[in-house]
């Protein structure tokens, strides 16, 4: 049974400064795409805007989401599945459609018509972000970036997250512990000299401790 509370894992002061800081950021698009709302150049700030707003929704969901031991998904093999809440995923998904959007319009802009940019050097920065980013959107598109989840079977576990896709039979687990620290999250103990990945407690509505002790039961249960 879950004891220990997982609020400690993402410190109060944090989720205040991260959300606060989106709020105000994201007002501050609002406000600029009013003033600022003519032409093409004024009406892309809105794509900025939604993006931002996007990232808020995203971000209250995974810091200030109460997180209380639920029933995972069980599949018809007894593979316990957990995966992130929808309004933790999709809301950046969207986040990301919104900047490649207005990325192109600004680099559209930039290549025929400067002068119509507000802000040349913040356009510029958008638009080498949203050029970054585009390894990530062809993994996306190609199923190799992934929704965050850990599936624990019984012969093997599984865990996905963004570029991460590992599977691993129980006899390479040597087990499972609560990372507090960068990034807080479930630390999985692999055996041998593989790097140990961790699972976010961000991505996640269940509370860390849940998650490995659900690892720890599937490992021990394979084991028999």
């Amino acid at each position: 049974m879950v004891s220990s509370s997982p609020e400690r894992l993402i410190p109060r002061w944090y989720a205040a400064t991260v959300v606060g800081g989106l709020v105000v950021f994201t007002l501050a698009l609002v406000v600029t795409s009013t003033a600022f709302g003519e032409g093409l150049a004024g009406a892309s700030m809105w794509g900025l805007a939604t993006c931002s707003a996007l990232v808020l929704v995203a971000a209250c969901s995974a810091l200030l989401r109460p997180r209380r031991p639920r029933d995972p998904e069980v599949t018809a093999d007894g593979t316990r599945v957990f995966r992130s809440p929808s309004l933790t995923v999709w809301p950046l998904v969207g986040a990301w459609v919104a900047l490649l959007v207005t990325a192109t319009v600004w680099g559209w802009l930039a290549l025929t018509d400067f002068d119509a940019l507000e802000s040349p050097g913040f356009s510029l920065i958008t638009v080498v972000g949203a050029l970054a980013s585009l390894p990530d959107l062809v993994r996306l598109l190609t199923g190799r970036l992934h929704r965050w989840t850990v599936a624990i079977g019984p012969e093997q576990l599984t865990y996905r997250g963004y570029r991460t896709d590992l599977t691993v039979p129980w006899k390479d687990v040597h087990g499972a512990v609560v990372q507090e620290r960068g990034p807080a999250g479930v630390r999985i103990d692999l055996r041998g000299d593989r790097p140990d990945p961790v699972v976010p407690v961000t991505a996640f509505d269940v509370p860390a401790e849940q998650v490995v002790e659900e690892i720890i039961r599937a490992r021990k249960a394979a084991r028999r």
